[in-house]
């Protein structure tokens, strides 16, 4: 197997800071970069004024996702009333957009279940949500052959089921029906942006690689890259542990954490380790970066959104904790936090029935760093040219003295956990992101009744 290093124009081809930019960029097993080489060569126009966020933060609904209530969360009535809003947008959505929301629905069936299943499924529109009911237990007759893709990564803990039969299954309507509700005011009638409901090929890790770098967001560098058949290295890898990512997976699938000494110790070690675990398959080998020790592995899940009138907000930031591997997917503790105080406010008791019922020994606690990791965010989204791209989930840690960003995800499945939380996140989201009548109310990309088209 071939080793090959990289010049720094064929980095700077792949959306990768080039060799010379990044010389200071020096990694040991000790140590790793501190801060992005040649500030004032990159993203200067989107770089943030100030360190505040006063004004980033989007309104209620970001108080709503910020200070949630306590509840018997997933019991029988949550599930029953969250389903219910989704049953209720769906009629909204159908009776004041129904050509938009039907052609959407076409597409985004079609695409997820296959031309004749997506089509069949269509077809029940007026009553789409008895048509789910019949996909759920399609889907979970298939469950008992074919492994789900929500279970099939160390990031099932978001997707666990309550213990209740009856409100497991309303869950299992509910997370099918908000997905595809909650998604059509986010990719609308766009194509492109319909696609990636189902698989990221604009959206990849390098493309939100080069989108923090231009707005000199600290990310693990990235030591090489596999092609499927060769390593072709970019740096010295001296004893770094390292992590590979395939460059279009979620949710952790693919994942690769390997330490020196142990999984590897040679350069031929880790081609080795690489064509075993990934033959014909692109990846990439990045510096494992290690989180505060005081924290241990978490991450800041930070949400922004595109409002009607072009400009990027805060919806919410949360954290993930208490993990049990290296992945911060294997957290067992979730917590809401204050982006302006940098405090932890609550238990993200809401957002999966894995952490209804967890300990909140961290509620009160500041996470220094919270603030600007969420400006960063915001600039990076504001940067982007992609003006379908609605809704972004970023995926940031803090080390001991800095924070570094892991890469930036299409927020299709984290937003609609937001919007259908309660009936004041759904009036608020739809009052104030996806108002259909009169111009620039919506941030639905794609053909609008009642505005201008939005790309």
């Amino acid at each position: 197997m071939a080793t090959a290093v990289l010049s720094p124009q064929q980095l700077m081809h792949r959306g990768e800071p080039s060799m010379s930019s990044m010389s200071s960029w020096e990694v040991t097993p000790e140590s790793s970069p501190r801060e992005s080489p040649n500030p004032e060569q990159r993203g200067s126009a989107w770089r943030p004024a100030a360190d505040t966020v006063s004004g980033m933060t989007a309104g209620k609904m970001y108080d709503l996702s910020t200070h949630t209530p306590e509840c018997n969360w997933f019991g029988f009535a949550d599930c029953a009333w969250r389903y219910t809003l989704t049953c209720f947008v769906h009629y909204w959505a159908l009776c004041t957009e129904p050509f938009a929301y039907t052609y959407y629905t076409f597409k985004h069936n079609m695409l997820w279940y296959g031309s004749v299943g997506g089509f069949l499924l269509s077809l029940l529109l007026p009553v789409m949500p008895l048509g789910i009911v019949l996909l759920v237990i399609f889907k979970r007759i298939e469950g008992l052959f074919v492994e789900d893709w929500s279970m099939a990564g160390p990031g099932r803990v978001f997707f666990v089921k309550p213990k209740n039969l009856v409100g497991a299954f309303l869950w299992d309507c509910y997370l099918k029906q908000s997905m595809y509700v909650g998604q059509f005011y986010l990719v609308g009638t766009n194509n492109v942006a319909i696609d990636h409901t189902w698989k990221d090929y604009v959206l990849t890790k390098d493309y939100w690689r080069d989108a923090l770098n231009r707005v000199d967001g600290r990310l693990p560098r990235q030591l090489g890259r596999w092609s499927g058949s060769a390593l072709e290295m970019a740096h010295s890898l001296g004893k770094c542990d390292v992590v590979v990512k395939l460059p279009d997976s979620f949710l952790g699938i693919g994942d690769s954490f390997w330490s020196y000494g142990k999984e590897y110790s040679s350069m031929q070690d880790l081609e080795t380790a690489l064509k075993a675990n990934y033959d014909g398959k692109e990846a990439l080998v990045l510096e494992m970066v290690r989180p505060k020790k005081s924290l241990g592995v978490h991450s800041i899940d930070i949400v922004t959104v595109r409002t009607p009138n072009d400009d990027v907000k805060i919806l919410s930031c949360l954290l993930w904790t208490d993990c049990t591997t290296s992945s911060s997917h294997s957290c067992r503790a979730g917590y809401t936090i204050d982006v302006e105080t940098e405090t932890i406010t609550a238990a993200a008791a809401w957002y999966s029935p894995f952490f209804a019922t967890m300990d909140t020994p961290l509620i009160g606690t500041q996470m220094h760093g919270v603030r600007q990791a969420c400006i960063t965010a915001v600039a990076a989204h504001r940067a982007l040219g992609e003006k379908w791209l609605t809704a972004v989930g970023w995926d940031a840690m803090i080390m001991e003295d800095e924070l570094v960003f892991f890469e930036g995800n299409f927020a299709g499945a984290r937003t609609p956990r937001r919007i259908f939380l309660s009936l004041e996140c759904v009036l608020e989201f739809i009052g104030t992101f996806a108002w259909p009548f009169g111009k620039g109310r919506s941030m639905r990309p794609g053909v609008q009744a009642f505005a201008a088209k939005r790309d």
